[in-house]
């Protein structure tokens, strides 16, 4: 087949999408869940009560059976959360039930986390201390994704398995929602999960392939997603390093192949200015259209897929935690980059700099690739956090970075994120 013929097989792929998901109506979920109405949908707050409502009004609808406590929607508990004591928390479930009676008991699960930062707590810069973080991208984008699949699908859809879909609480704490439901969910068993999809920050696709991280945690995914790419016409990129970047890792922990689908990073990570003006409608179709792919094959696949994946190496996606250091060091350090997952390369590649952080004073750049950390050779993401982690706010560091070919040398003062 010509190059020529596929690409324009392709574009008619692409062309068809919007005529099964409706940009429009993930919009609106987007607008609603990201405007100064819901304050950010902040844990603790009447706003996520409105945020779980509007979700669990919208599995209703699609024909979605409750898949929680005592024939509702809803999995609630009771927890502390950092220092926050007795926080009443919900997930939200619902379930298109399987009809294979062999298989009906393995489920694939479909996540999203729909909290955000409220007006910056547990995570907020110096400055945006009582901001609203309306978190457009993060994650209004992964749910109304979700709430697209469960619209076009659950009344239409007879799955072999059972698909599962959940929509998490308190991901930004932690991943808190997320290793609730694995260790405590009680409908089916946790271990029969065939695999588990989640949804995060995949609002800003435009041009660029849509990520899938932790790739590596089943052989299959490649096949998978070369697959999805051929009958979508939409680019995917597996990245197979051991990242700590949502709620697909509660179920990694748990031995469960589980990917999250992600768009990259960008400058307004947990800031306000994370807004749906910069929000890619066309790019939420595509992103749903190599989901549903995905669900369709998963839900009809006969065999398990094995386990390949490292937990015990997971390693987080941005320069700091959510939890306590390892030094016992509480405080998030911080020199301001993101990495970019892409990056297969020797040394941390900076997928974006934030602003008056100590790297964009230094002058560093996206694209720069962190090379050394106070003389030390960084040859990946896993080494380079080790060295962040065992610093505190306000230390002094060397960082050693390559631009262009050549190596560059700056002394910065690691933030307090």
């Amino acid at each position: 087949m010509s190059d020529v013929k596929v690409e324009l097989e392709k574009r008619d792929a692409l062309a068809t999408l919007d005529h099964v998901f409706s940009a429009e109506r993930m919009m609106e979920t987007i607008k609603y869940l990201s405007s100064d109405e819901l304050k950010g949908r902040g844990i603790d707050s009447p706003e996520i009560e409105k945020a779980a409502d509007y979700i669990k009004s919208k599995f209703e609808e699609s024909g979605l059976q409750p898949g929680g406590d005592d024939g509702t929607y809803y999995q609630t508990w009771v927890q502390d959360v950092l220092d926050k004591k007795n926080l009443k928390l919900k997930n939200v479930i619902g379930i298109i039930p399987g009809t294979d009676p062999e298989l009906k008991d393995a489920p694939v699960v479909i996540s999203a986390h729909y909290d955000h930062l409220g007006l910056g707590w547990p995570d907020v810069r110096k400055g945006n201390e009582g901001l609203i973080h309306n978190g457009a991208d993060d994650n209004a984008s992964g749910i109304a994704v979700m709430l697209e699949l469960i619209k076009t699908t659950a009344k239409s859809l007879k799955p072999s398995r059972t698909v599962i879909f959940v929509a998490f609480t308190a991901e930004e704490a932690g991943l808190i929602g997320s290793r609730y439901f694995v260790n405590n969910y009680q409908k089916y068993q946790i271990g029969k999960i065939i695999a588990n999809l989640n949804l995060d920050s995949v609002g800003r696709l435009f041009e660029k392939k849509l990520i899938v991280i932790n790739s590596n945690t089943a052989r299959e995914w490649k096949f998978i997603f070369m697959g999805t790419e051929f009958t979508t016409g939409v680019a995917t990129e597996l990245i197979t390093q051991n990242i700590d970047a949502s709620d697909q890792v509660a179920f990694i922990e748990k031995g469960i192949p589980a990917v999250q689908f992600f768009v990259g990073p960008n400058n307004d990570y947990h800031r306000p200015t994370d807004d749906i003006s910069k929000i890619d409608a066309a790019g939420l179709v595509k992103t749903a259209t190599v989901v549903k792919e995905t669900i369709l094959y998963l839900a009809e696949r006969k065999e398990p897929m094995a386990f390949t994946g490292k937990a015990k190496d997971i390693i987080p996606s941005a320069d700091v935690p959510m939890k306590q250091h390892k030094n016992g060091n509480s405080k998030k350090t911080a020199i301001g980059i993101m990495p970019d997952f892409r990056f297969s390369g020797i040394g941390v590649k900076v997928g974006a700099v934030s602003e008056d952080s100590p790297a964009d004073m230094a002058g560093m750049l996206k694209d720069d690739i962190i090379k050394k950390f106070n003389g030390i050779e960084v040859n990946n993401l896993k080494i380079y956090t080790k060295h962040l982690y065992a610093q505190k706010p306000g230390d002094s560091v060397i960082i050693t970075f390559e631009r262009k070919g050549e190596l560059k040398e700056v002394e910065l003062t690691l933030s307090e994120r």
